[in-house]
């Protein structure tokens, strides 16, 4: 029995950690930091930007929300995760319910300047009257960018999985695997497009809920020549 046992380590027999070993985790880990580091910046600038009047913030101000930020989100990006994935374990319904208000926490800790407990909570009070609008308008953006980043990777994938079959030259499916990871990497930048999407509909809900004035600022993003509504915000 110890034979077999230590013959099948010897063998590199099929288990959990073989898998998924620590590369494999460090490499998610890496790129929840990624995206989390993208949200915060975007999150950021947007909330300066409309705190000032439509004034461009500058790159002091963005970092010192950054670093304020960047820990809470990241910290709050692994708890939420894990508990949209245990939603999807149970018939896939619970993770698809908590989609757009995990998502709709983002924003309300940045602009609000919101504790996880408190974000949540008022995710669920933004959201519960315009549930199937804000789930279904994450849902396409996100069907749209995926294809997009597909669009941009499948050509080289399908090279690199040719190259891997048919290829006798080793460096030429070397090559073609660091193309689709460089590429899979720049595609990472279709990922700002649900962030946007997220935090105008934060103010666009905002706005039904409790008529701050705030879609004024937003339609004149960009126009500095139009009078500002700079009524003050009471979050």
């Amino acid at each position: 029995m110890i034979n077999t046992v230590g013959s099948d380590k010897s063998s590199g027999g099929f288990s959990f950690g073989n898998i998924y070993g620590l590369e494999y985790f460090l490499s998610l880990l890496f790129s929840l930091a990624t995206y989390a580091s993208m949200t915060v910046a975007i999150l950021s600038y947007i909330a300066l930007y409309v705190q000032k009047g439509n004034q461009i913030p500058t790159m002091e101000e963005v970092w010192g929300y950054f670093k304020y930020y960047f820990f809470r989100i990241f910290g709050s990006s692994i708890v939420l995760i894990l508990m949209v994935f245990i939603g999807f374990i149970f018939c896939l319904i619970p993770g698809f319910y908590l989609f757009p208000f995990v998502a709709m926490m983002f924003p309300i800790m940045v602009i609000e300047n919101g504790t996880f407990g408190y974000s949540f909570s008022r995710s669920f009070t933004m959201i519960k009257d315009n549930f199937w609008v804000t789930f279904g308008t994450l849902i396409i953006v996100w069907i749209i960018v995926y294809a997009c980043m597909s669009m941009v990777v499948l050509p080289t994938t399908l090279f690199n999985m040719i190259g891997m079959f048919t290829s006798k030259n080793p460096q030429m499916s070397l090559t073609l695997s660091m193309i689709t990871t460089v590429l899979q990497s720049l595609c990472q930048a279709f990922t700002i497009i649900p962030i946007i999407t997220i935090s105008l509909s934060y103010f666009s809900l905002l706005e039904q809920k409790e008529n701050t004035g705030l879609m004024e600022r937003i339609t004149n993003f960009g126009n500095t020549n139009k009078t500002i509504d700079t009524r003050p915000e009471e979050y």
